[in-house]
């Protein structure tokens, strides 16, 4: 058995040696995921031109250029007769137009009121959570200007006008906005809600149609996120008004707030009288109560600042109230 060789040592330069360099791998974005291949297998679900929608946009023109040409037409025409009667026409239509565009006006600016409210208290919070003094001074310059006009709340502007400029923490100047302009308005928002909440429980208690406790319920909930809303300075008209029921349906959802049972009630009102009440009258407290926890909702909702010094209203005792448990 032969010895194996040995190589005989050399000299060498390094750049003379051709060394292995391993390609790199590919980058994490690069490589294919299962969301990848699935989507590589699913068909392509473009379906070009939306022909419905062009439908209705060209339906929608159409009913829309027949409409002011009829419009236009019969304005001629009254003007044609030259008598008492078309110019009357033509002055009726002209408070119509008038009327209509004042209501549009009014819808806008209640859309921009509800607005301003929502970003104030947004910016309230921010302020609060993060201590910015610059923000905090901003938004009580926002909230003197938002209710500024107002004769229940002059004298509070006045004080406040007279004390932010002593303070330098954040949080502070939020409560004394809270204490000075907000802190009035919540009684008479717990009152609101308590009287809605009665007036729901008593008609729903005596009426004896199932579609009537709807619309009343309804009707009244509506009438309450109005009040509630003007209180706090947004004045809604119809269009901001659904909008704010929508972010209050949208509060309740998100804050877990919507579940109303037997148990919830008989903690409130008591076990035994909850089994001596009737269907009826149960079924009054139980819309006194649903229309108790939209209201503290809309409170929250519609309050230009959270609740920094001043109680939150707690929605076992208005309740309470409302059933008459003192």
């Amino acid at each position: 058995m032969t010895a194996p060789k040995r190589r005989k040592p050399a000299a060498f330069r390094v750049e003379d040696v051709d060394v292995f360099v391993p390609p790199e791998p590919p980058a994490a974005e690069t490589l294919p995921t299962p969301m990848d291949a699935q989507t590589r297998m699913l068909p392509n679900l473009d379906r070009g031109l939306r022909w419905g929608s062009i439908f209705l946009a060209a339906l929608g023109g159409l009913i829309s250029l027949i409409a002011s040409l009829w419009l236009y037409d019969w304005v001629l025409s009254l003007l044609a007769r030259d008598d008492w009667i078309g110019w009357v026409a033509v002055g009726l239509l002209a408070v119509v137009v008038l009327a209509l565009l004042m209501i549009i006006i009014r819808e806008v600016a209640g859309l921009l009121r509800l607005g301003r409210l929502d970003k104030i208290r947004h910016e309230a919070d921010s302020a609060a959570r993060q201590n910015d003094k610059a923000l905090a001074v901003d938004v009580t310059r926002r909230l003197k200007r938002f209710y500024a006009g107002r004769d229940d709340l002059a004298w509070s502007l006045q004080r406040l006008a007279e004390h932010e400029h002593d303070i330098m923490n954040a949080e502070e100047l939020l409560r004394l906005d809270e204490r000075t302009l907000i802190a009035p308005l919540d009684p008479v928002a717990r009152g609101i809600v308590a009287t809605s909440a009665k007036r729901v429980s008593v008609v729903t208690a005596v009426s004896p149609n199932a579609l009537i406790d709807m619309m009343f319920v309804g009707a009244q909930n509506l009438r309450m996120l109005r009040k509630l809303a003007t209180l706090y300075g947004a004045r809604p008209g119809t269009l901001s008004l659904l909008k704010l029921a929508r972010m209050v349906v949208t509060h309740i959802v998100l804050t877990g707030g919507i579940a109303l049972g037997d148990d919830v009630i008989q903690q409130v009102i008591g076990h035994g009288l909850t089994a001596r009440l009737s269907a009826r009258l149960g079924e009054g407290v139980f819309n006194g109560a649903l229309t108790t926890r939209i209201g503290i909702a809309a409170i929250d909702v519609c309050r230009p600042l959270p609740y920094i010094e001043q109680p939150r209203p707690r929605f076992r005792e208005l309740v309470a109230e409302v059933a008459g448990i003192k």
